[in-house]
């Protein structure tokens, strides 16, 4: 009898423990998040206002953002530039499938990274202080390599206005 209730005990304990730890889905999620600020990214989770192809609507997302932010912020650009993986009517096409609000240059790899994330990438955002990634974290470490090379080499675009 001693014996039955050590047992039950035991597993009542061993059930309250694994009730707190989290699923895998969420330890990954937390493992990319640790490799982003690792990269000297910024995590956090965020709402976003993202225009339809007419420019009519705006569309509520929570998504990811990962960010860089600059060492001194670009006086020069005023106004935000948006690279969204669909198109806009008044965007400028900047590769295959990616339309932006203002005309870039993109290198090679820029644009191979790009289709990389096209399912899983809301819209990245180049402002004065920040360059922002927004997503739903789908991928692996490599994945948050990728993103972090993206937004490295976005702070160093010449842009104005």
């Amino acid at each position: 009898m001693t014996a039955l209730i050590v047992i039950c005990i035991v597993l009542s304990l061993m059930g309250s423990a694994l009730w707190i730890v989290p699923p895998k889905k969420e330890r990954q999620r937390m493992a990319l998040r640790m490799h982003a600020r690792q990269l000297n990214l910024t995590v956090q989770l965020t709402s976003i206002d993202l225009p339809d192809k007419w420019d009519k609507s705006m569309t509520r997302k929570k998504v990811v953002s990962y960010s860089l932010y600059r060492a001194k912020p670009l006086e020069a650009l005023v106004k935000p530039v948006w690279l969204l993986p669909y198109e806009v009517w008044k965007y400028d096409s900047i590769s295959s499938a990616w339309w932006a609000s203002q005309s870039i240059a993109l290198t090679n790899r820029d644009k191979a990274i790009l289709t990389e994330f096209e399912g899983r990438l809301e819209g990245i955002k180049i402002q004065a202080a920040s360059v922002d990634f927004y997503w739903q974290e789908q991928g692996d470490e490599s994945s948050v390599d990728d993103i972090a090379e993206l937004l490295q080499s976005f702070t160093k675009l010449p842009l104005s206005v």
